[in-house]
């Protein structure tokens, strides 16, 4: 397994200001069962309470997207990983709207989680939507999506599970799919049911809005 140098956070985590609403739902003692920081050898039968597949979102923003999933897949289990409080604010405000019980969310670095608290073929599945893209080519060595990050996935999902990859720089789709078929572990397929005729992303409807290419890219592990 290639060894990754030196972790490189891929994300830079900024305080920003918290609405009353989400500092309230933070500091739910409510929210204890749905929100965690991870644990050495997770166990998601126990996580959940149930044996269903599990999923892995990894940053999923303000939430909208994994909680319209989740709705529509209520016989499978979701993990969101997010680091902005913010954001956590957000999705537990909606699953407990909701009354969602396959949704469980954490703000452990998605590296960091993957590589302490993942068991090995256990996860059904991967998504990441919008990634920081980190446009400036000095930035590039923060970019989520590389060789290393491809190994340990490779690691952690079960056989003819999948990665899906959705970005709005050309130049990151571009690296993501040569980083990809320099991998002879997966295969390039072309979409996963779960997301057909998703909703938008914040961060895609802003792509859009300024006239970028969507692109949606999906993988199993052969």
């Amino acid at each position: 397994m290639i060894k990754q140098k030196k972790q490189i956070n891929s994300f830079v985590k900024r305080s920003g200001r918290l609405t009353n609403a989400q500092k309230k739902i933070l500091n739910s003692k409510d929210n204890n069962n749905n929100f965690f920081l991870g644990e050495k050898d997770l166990n998601f039968k126990e996580l959940f309470n149930n044996n269903n597949k599990c999923i892995l979102d990894i940053g999923f923003g303000d939430g909208k997207l994994l909680v319209s999933t989740a709705k529509k897949f209520p016989e499978i289990n979701f993990i969101g990983i997010e680091v902005y409080d913010s954001g956590i604010g957000n999705i537990l405000k909606q699953i407990s709207e909701e009354n969602l019980e396959n949704i469980k969310v954490s703000n452990t670095d998605a590296i960091i989680f993957l590589e302490s608290y993942v068991e090995s073929n256990s996860l059904h599945g991967i998504s990441l939507f919008f990634p920081d893209p980190w446009p400036k080519k000095k930035h590039f060595k923060r970019r989520i999506i590389n060789e290393y990050f491809l190994e340990l996935i490779s690691e952690k999902i079960i056989k003819n599970g999948f990665v899906t990859i959705a970005t709005d720089w050309c130049d990151y789709s571009d690296n993501i799919i040569e980083i990809f078929d320099k991998n002879s572990n997966f295969e390039k397929i072309n979409g996963i049911y779960l997301f057909k005729n998703r909703c938008l992303t914040k961060f895609e409807k802003r792509g859009i809005s300024l006239g970028h290419r969507i692109s949606e890219l999906s993988y199993i592990l052969k």
